[in-house]
């Protein structure tokens, strides 16, 4: 275990991290698609759909961290504070070589077979980490974009906590994270206990949609940084839905995952409004993917008593099902339990 010690100043000194961190989430949610857990709730309909989509190219990634809790590489678990994957990564790539060679020496610690196209990426070496940029971008797109909206809620309900007295809000973080001052005991991945004092350096908390255990992190090359402490948030406050489409890979890659999502559930009759409900996007977004639906000829839209209507044409159907429909068979928006 790791037991942080507190003062009475230090309790002041603890903070939240202003937002879920888009590098951080992606690369956790490659090591959970790995471990066992994936395959329960809330994650099973997502890991399995991810995983039906994965191409070779993205499958390159799981090369980044194992099943093993712990071993993702610090130069992109550790917080950038960008709020998209394109600035999370300029910033990787900004990272000043003494820090990054210092991860780099910790992450060789714990994975001695690490590839050396990854520790290439450490010494800032442009072709292995334009190939990296590469790879989460496209992976991101695919498997963690999509639940992007569930990690902000879960997230956001995670930081509800903030308002508690410093007791009951770290008590309450994760089951396994115990409180009692001075002491914050927390489990970590050395096989012996540590204690460390905080002495002002500071606490930050960082609930965490993808990850199974918390951890906590210190920093191996600036001994004064705060202490990060990453936490599993409350899936069932706000987690993926029971209901995510289950939708063709071939589809996703043709069309998106998003477009993908809206064409199969027009094989229902629904508004604008219907549709984005279902989808889980903004109207605006909506009325985009449907104009290019119906430019593509694979929806078609009415009016009726002022209410605008989407429907799958011939085309629609072909592409959804295979085949149109036999006549008499139900239009379903998504295929039944046990098909799939």
């Amino acid at each position: 275990m790791l037991r942080i010690h507190f003062t009475t100043t230090d309790l002041n000194r603890i903070r939240w991290a202003p937002h879920p961190e888009p590098l951080m989430e992606t690369v956790l949610s490659l090591q959970l698609l790995q471990q066992p857990q994936a395959r329960s709730e809330p994650f099973a309909r997502w890991s399995a759909e991810v995983g039906q989509s994965l191409g070779r190219s993205e499958r390159q990634l799981f090369a980044l961290v194992t099943p093993d809790d712990g071993t993702v590489p610090e130069l992109l678990l550790a917080p950038t504070g960008a709020a998209t994957l394109a600035d999370a990564l300029s910033a990787v790539r900004s990272k000043p070589a003494a820090r990054a060679i210092s991860d780099l020496a910790v992450t060789r610690s714990m994975r001695p077979d690490l590839p050396q196209w990854i520790a290439d990426v450490h010494h800032g070496r442009p072709e292995a980490t334009e190939r990296l940029i590469g790879l989460l971008s496209a992976y991101h797109r695919l498997a963690v974009a999509p639940a992007w909206r569930y990690v902000e809620q879960a997230v956001r309900a995670a930081y509800g906590r903030a308002s508690a007295a410093t007791g009951a809000m770290l008590n309450g973080l994760h089951p396994a994270i115990s409180w009692e001052f001075p002491i914050l005991t927390v489990p970590c991945h050395i096989p012996h206990d540590v204690d460390v004092h905080l002495s002002g350096r500071g606490l930050l908390l960082i609930p965490a949609f993808f990850l199974r255990v918390p951890t906590a992190r210190l920093d191996n090359y600036d001994e004064q940084a705060p202490i990060e402490l990453y936490f599993p948030v409350r899936h069932q406050l706000a987690g993926l839905p029971e209901d995510t489409p289950h939708l063709d890979p071939g589809l996703v890659r043709l069309l998106g995952r998003t477009r993908a999502a809206a064409l199969a559930a027009l094989a229902t009759v629904r508004s604008t409004a219907e549709l984005a409900t279902r989808v889980g996007i903004s109207a605006a977004t909506a009325s985009h993917h449907l104009n290019a639906l119906r430019a593509g000829g694979l929806i078609t839209t009415t009016r009726e008593r002022g209410i605008t209507r989407h429907s799958l044409t011939h085309l629609g159907l072909r592409l959804l099902y295979g085949t149109p429909p036999a006549p008499g068979r139900p239009v379903a928006a998504f295929p039944p339990p046990a098909a799939r």
